[in-house]
């Protein structure tokens, strides 16, 4: 009988981490929920062991090392295995263009997004290495693939961008697969924070997408659990816009 695959999901206690996490559960994964909100990752883990399935709540700050290395230290230690990991965690960067930027956003916002996501693929990567499979998808953005409005959000989300086509390339001999998905207006999430603004501004924001809508949480999970998946084996370095149309216009 095989062994049930493992994954991480960080940032999982809410908006698109919370459904991902419960997709990976329903594709057959034992769930490990990282959130900095203990309270946020149990609701979580007890929806999924509600519905049948398997997870476990852990508590991880990104920004911090020693909080990472000690969450992959237990990851390691209960699972003895980690089959893929969804760097999901991350923080938004005020909404400001970057003259307009005060050098904390500025310092706050890469720290979480890009050296949060770097400590954690250092770690996944020690273990996957190890084990010799693994597979991580890393949460970009649109704005990682083109101009954003936001100077620290834009700048912190291209280099997710680097930082995961690096890994794909460094590591794909080695058993290994490393993708990012870049998500557009996303009706969850950071995304809220779009939605919430006054209706003439989120009217002329949704007209520039040539879906006409937002996405939903949903559909970003599930490219999230597909490129995790066997379904997707020959797909390494490849940045997944789930925007509705947006970078091809």
């Amino acid at each position: 009988m095989a062994q049930q695959k493992t994954v991480l999901v960080t940032g999982g206690g809410g908006g698109i981490g919370r459904i991902s996490a419960e997709l990976f559960a329903q594709a057959g994964y034992r769930v490990a929920v990282s959130d900095l909100r203990e309270d946020s990752a149990m609701d979580v883990v007890e929806a999924i062991r509600g519905s049948g399935g398997k997870a476990d709540a852990f508590v991880a700050d990104i920004s911090s090392a020693d909080s990472v290395k000690a969450l992959f230290d237990r990851i390691e230690r209960d699972y003895r295995a980690l089959d893929a990991a969804f760097n999901n965690a991350g923080r938004g960067g005020g909404g400001l263009p970057l003259v307009d930027s005060d050098d904390d956003t500025w310092h706050d916002c890469l720290l979480v997004n890009l050296t949060g996501t770097y400590y954690c693929m250092k770690q996944e990567l020690r273990i996957m290495l190890k084990q010799g499979h693994g597979v991580i998808c890393n949460n970009s953005s649109l704005w990682g693939l083109h101009g954003g409005p936001t100077a620290a959000y834009t700048a912190s989300k291209h280099g997710v961008v680097g930082l995961t086509k690096h890994a794909a390339v460094a590591y794909a001999s080695k058993g290994l697969r490393i993708n990012a998905i870049c998500p557009g207006i996303i009706s969850a999430g950071l995304g809220l924070k779009v939605l919430g603004r006054p209706a003439d501004v989120v009217e002329k924001t949704l007209a520039k997408v040539p879906a006409n809508r937002a996405g939903s949480a949903e559909e970003v999970a599930a490219a999230a659990v597909w490129l995790c998946s066997d379904a997707a084996s020959y797909v390494n370095g490849h940045m997944l816009a789930i925007d509705g149309g947006c970078g091809s216009v």
